[in-house]
């Protein structure tokens, strides 16, 4: 890096040197004026010739296209034209005029098979008028490319897909979300070939990022487009529920699990202590909501270990920074009274 640094200063300095010796160099100062003037005096005697061409893009779009089919795959969406006028003509047209996409109706267009692929075609000499009287007067459309437009045309599949959220956020001190992101509409229907649409599981937003959120936020997001397919929304609504939080504990009794009938277990303690952040704005969790367990499923009753891991097996969908103790226990089994 300090080579490339050292490289362009050095650069930079033999350019200043260079400028200040033509500026104490009256001759070639005068020689530069002179070059300048008579490349300007060349370009406009060249732009004043009534032979010049070039080419432009002229756009199309498809209209009409039947409910039941969709235009597949890269379907040229516009037209080469060359064409031809006076040097100052087409200068004025390039900087100044701009085509509009010509709306080509799919339904008026005959059928072909090619390759396989059903599909419409249209002449592009059949927009040959159409497209001259667009043009200013003195420019001439001399050719259009391609010849033949082929639109592929597939039978259209659509299926209802879930809408997933991309986004990175990070809150505020004391702050978090308060409930699920919600989404509206939280699906939307899409419309492909049916291998595409097959494969879609889901269609995510624009990515999105927010840092120190302390207070619920929406947003109105644009969906990401998937290659060769329509969908019925491009935006979805998203919110953010944020509030601020507090630390909230509950003690809830320990259960055993998979423990043969003749024995009982006794824990050391007997209840966990669950702690959790809570929003503000919600009531405190039951005990019914949470399930600690410890599983003798998988344990060799000959060699039991000294102490029993407690496993927090159901709890709230939405709990936020749950831990609990403690996670292993002391503990005696006793066989029951017959």
């Amino acid at each position: 890096m300090d080579y490339l640094s050292a490289l362009a200063k050095r650069y930079i300095q033999l350019i200043k040197n260079k400028t200040k010796e033509l500026r104490e160099d009256k001759n070639a100062l005068i020689f530069l004026v002179f070059l300048f003037f008579s490349a300007c005096f060349w370009v406009l005697n060249a732009l004043q010739k009534d032979n010049y061409s070039t080419d432009v893009t002229y756009p199309v779009k498809f209209v009409n296209v039947g409910e039941d089919e969709i235009i597949y795959g890269s379907a040229k969406r516009e037209l080469q034209l060359k064409i031809k006028g006076g040097g100052f003509k087409i200068l004025n047209f390039l900087t100044r005029h701009q085509f509009s996409a010509k709306g080509i109706d799919v339904s008026q267009l005959n059928r072909v098979t090619v390759n396989g692929i059903t599909g419409a075609y249209v002449n592009s000499k059949d927009y040959f008028q159409l497209i001259e009287r667009e043009l200013v007067m003195g420019i001439e459309l001399v050719t259009i490319t391609p010849d033949t437009l082929f639109i592929p045309l597939i039978k259209r599949h659509s299926k209802k897909i879930p809408v997933k959220v991309d986004a990175k956020l990070s809150f505020a001190q004391q702050c978090q979300l308060s409930g699920p992101v919600v989404v509206e509409p939280d699906s939307v229907i899409v419309s492909g070939a049916g291998s595409i649409i097959d494969s879609l599981d889901f269609i995510s937003t624009k990515p999105l990022t927010f840092e120190k959120l302390a207070d619920t936020i929406v947003r109105n997001v644009s969906l990401e487009k998937a290659e060769n397919i329509e969908m019925q929304a491009k935006r979805v609504v998203v919110t953010f529920p944020v509030e601020p939080f507090t630390e909230a504990n509950i003690m809830v009794p320990i259960k055993a699990v998979n423990l043969p009938d003749s024995l009982e277990l006794r824990t050391f303690p007997s209840e966990v202590n669950v702690s959790y952040n809570l929003g503000l704005s919600r009531p405190l969790y039951k005990v019914s909501e949470f399930n600690v367990l410890i599983d003798f499923s998988e344990m060799d009753f000959n060699r039991l270990p000294r102490r029993l891991k407690v496993k927090v097996n159901d709890h709230p969908d939405n709990i936020q920074n749950m831990t609990y103790q403690p996670v292993f226990v002391e503990y005696l089994l006793e066989r029951k009274a017959e």
